[in-house]
């Protein structure tokens, strides 16, 4: 099944429709077990995935891998994100919480 995405012509709702409902839950489902992200995390990202699909997603190609890569790579700036807002908030809270931030980890 591929999104009926292309330059010439708008895209056809019941298509896009059909596509988003196949692979929506499957997607959120991979970004919790996958990447940790919580229920609402992982839907957030999907969302985000399937607008860029299509703003950019090319239907000649493989539409469901390309989507599958696009919630992986937005998933890890996810974390990313998120680590980083932890570490800010950390340094900023109080003294001793910037100790306890800037301590190695035994990970």
């Amino acid at each position: 099944m591929g999104l009926p995405v292309s330059s010439q012509s708008p895209p056809d709702t019941p298509e896009i429709e059909g596509f988003y409902n196949s692979f929506f839950l499957p997607l959120v489902r991979r970004a919790i077990r996958r990447h940790g992200l919580s229920a609402e995390d992982a839907g957030d990202v999907v969302q985000d995935a399937f607008v860029l699909a299509v703003e950019k997603l090319d239907p000649k190609r493989n539409p469901k891998a390309w989507l599958y890569q696009v919630v992986d790579h937005l998933a890890l700036n996810w974390q990313r994100k998120n680590l980083r807002r932890a570490r800010l908030m950390a340094q900023w809270a109080s003294p001793s919480a910037r100790q306890q931030a800037t301590r190695p980890t035994d990970d």
